[in-house]
Parts: C-alpha cells; sequence; structure tokens
C-alpha cells in the first residue's frame, strides 16, 4: 500500500471520529429535549424498594 493511499486512509478515520464527536456534543447541548422518560432527568427512576420487602433486610445504622 502506498504511502499516499494511507495517509488519505487514516484521515478519513480521524474525520470520521470527529464528526462522530461533534455530533455528540451537539446533541448533548443542542438536542431536541424530551418531555418523557429516556430524557435523563431522573424523575421517571423506578422508586427504591422499601424496607418492608419480604426477603430483604435493612442495613444497621452506624
Amino acid at each position: 500500500m502506498s504511502t499516499a493511499l494511507q495517509f488519505v486512509l487514516v484521515g478519513a478515520i480521524v474525520a470520521l471520529a470527529a464528526g462522530y464527536l461533534l455530533r455528540a456534543t451537539w446533541k448533548t447541548w443542542f438536542g431536541r429535549s424530551k418531555a418523557g422518560c429516556g430524557s435523563g432527568c431522573g424523575t421517571c427512576a423506578a422508586p427504591a424498594p422499601d424496607a418492608g420487602t419480604p426477603g430483604r433486610r435493612p442495613l444497621p445504622m452506624a
């Protein structure tokens, strides 16, 4: 494989990686806000199991 072809191939891979990072950054900062679950706000998370669940024992408080 010639040196020029290797440079073109490496340049294309680096350009694709930079494009992927720019797209991920753009979607993180300027993406559409989602009102429902899956938006990462944490309000839709499942509640923690209560201590009264059978088969579970609460940890002693120190």
